[in-house]
């Protein structure tokens, strides 16, 4: 299969590429740091000669980096599997180059825009979109006059606000493109042991006593595989533990959706 992954350098990412790549894929590696990307690419070269991979530059706090990736991509023709996988967690509020809130932009915006560009090549595959989520969507309090959080800020407020867009989008995905064939899954990968602590600032001692019970990024990236790789899952769900799992309500609220696709399409045209 042709398989796009973000994020791959480290953590989940990088177990679910060596999965893949294992298995024989043709992968494309898309990450922010083209040294770290290249050095990846190296090393599984390494242990699987005949593995098929390449990688592209895309930085998702960068939308003109991302089109530029799409654009890279426009060549390889249908796209099987799109795992929108990279993210992350800032300790204080921070406004990216384009003038968006970094965690929602990083998340959930990059992805949108790489994935609508892409969706040409997805439809023409029926293929599948994963979103990778978390339980922290739970927490969530989406405001559709303020989805950047632009009051009321906190660190994991704005990370549980990005992993419910995730959710949304996926749902909104599998209502907007379905009957053409196209699939999108959101999942939970566990909580996983990965540099994801490093963004809680002066919460990192928090993440210090919950680092005996963390899982590794191998069986983080398990629901990752099975929705990758196995078909017969129900499209446009919420998973966790590789079992289609009921949402928050937020995550199953169709206006709430509608409104994120429709702001997220405004900030991505031009």
């Amino acid at each position: 299969m042709n398989i796009v992954i973000t994020g791959t350098t480290s953590g989940i990412g990088a177990a679910t590429a060596e999965h893949l790549a294992a298995a024989g894929h043709q992968l494309w590696l898309l990450n922010r740091n083209p040294q770290k990307s290249a050095a990846q690419k190296n090393e599984l070269l390494q242990k699987y000669p005949k593995a098929k991979i390449e990688t592209i530059t895309c930085d998702l706090a960068h939308l003109h980096s991302v089109r530029t990736a799409a654009a890279a991509l426009k060549g390889i023709g249908p796209i099987d599997v799109l795992i929108n996988n990279a993210g992350g967690l800032t300790s204080q509020r921070e406004v990216t180059v384009d003038g968006h809130e970094m965690q929602f932009q990083m998340n959930h915006l990059g992805h949108f825009l790489l994935t609508n560009t892409l969706l040409p090549q997805l439809l023409a595959a029926k293929g599948k979109i994963i979103n990778v989520s978390s339980e922290a969507h739970r927490a969530g309090r989406l405001n559709p006059t303020d989805f950047q959080l632009e009051k009321g800020w906190s660190a994991f407020g704005a990370y549980a606000n990005a992993k419910l867009c995730n959710v949304l989008f996926t749902a909104e995905l599998h209502k907007r493109y379905h009957a053409q064939g196209l699939q999108a899954f959101a999942l939970h990968p566990g909580v996983v042991n990965t540099g994801f602590g490093n963004g809680l600032g002066g919460m990192k001692w928090m993440w210090a006593l919950m680092r005996p019970f963390l899982i590794t990024p191998a069986k983080g990236a398990a629901t990752t595989l099975h929705l990758a790789t196995t078909n017969g899952n129900p499209s446009g769900g919420y998973y966790k533990n590789r079992k289609l799992n009921k949402a928050a309500p937020a995550g199953r609220d169709a206006g709430l959706a509608d409104a994120l696709w429709a702001y997220s399409e405004t900030l991505t045209k031009g």
